[in-house]
């Protein structure tokens, strides 16, 4: 499955990557707010056999320091106004050192603007992710590393 051009960027606790990088398995990361444009962007990407990678941000400042490949978005009202939403997400991997600040990572363009590049060839202005926009999540363009086919050896 390859990697969709888009990915959710989301802060959680260096507590929280200290508990997956020790259970060694996938993750889950709950938040009271209703991710339901990534829950859609996530559906839409399976339906096109695509996976769904999350950038993971920790610390002060603000830094990625791992990536997953999203499994499940379960958004739920559990009263009026009060939601809960369930990222399960794989083991995470180690982040690209390139690509740990976070604004080495650009937000996704509005459909207009990739509906341009696409018809007329026009490449515009990227605007780069910060600690405004990643609360509570950003939807991002996806780094190259990761959508990026795996360099096979002959060694």
């Amino acid at each position: 499955m390859n990697a969709a051009p888009w990915c959710i960027a989301a802060v959680v606790t260096e507590k929280a990557i200290e508990g997956l990088l020790e259970g060694g398995s996938g993750g889950l990361y709950k938040d009271s707010h209703p991710w339901l444009v990534a829950q859609d962007l996530f559906r839409a990407m399976a339906d096109q056999d695509q996976a769904l990678p999350i950038l993971l941000a920790t610390g002060h400042p603000l830094a990625f320091s791992h990536w997953s490949v999203i499994e499940q978005i379960d958004v739920v009202e559990l009263h009026a106004g009060q939601w809960e939403t369930a990222c399960r997400f794989e083991a995470p991997k180690p982040m690209h050192p390139i690509f740990t600040e976070l604004g080495s990572v650009f937000l996704k363009p509005a459909s207009e603007q990739l509906e341009r590049e696409r018809r007329e060839g026009l490449r515009q202005h990227r605007m780069a992710l910060d600690e405004t926009h990643i609360h509570p999540y950003a939807i991002c363009e996806t780094p190259p590393f990761i959508s990026a086919p795996p360099i096979h050896s002959d060694t």
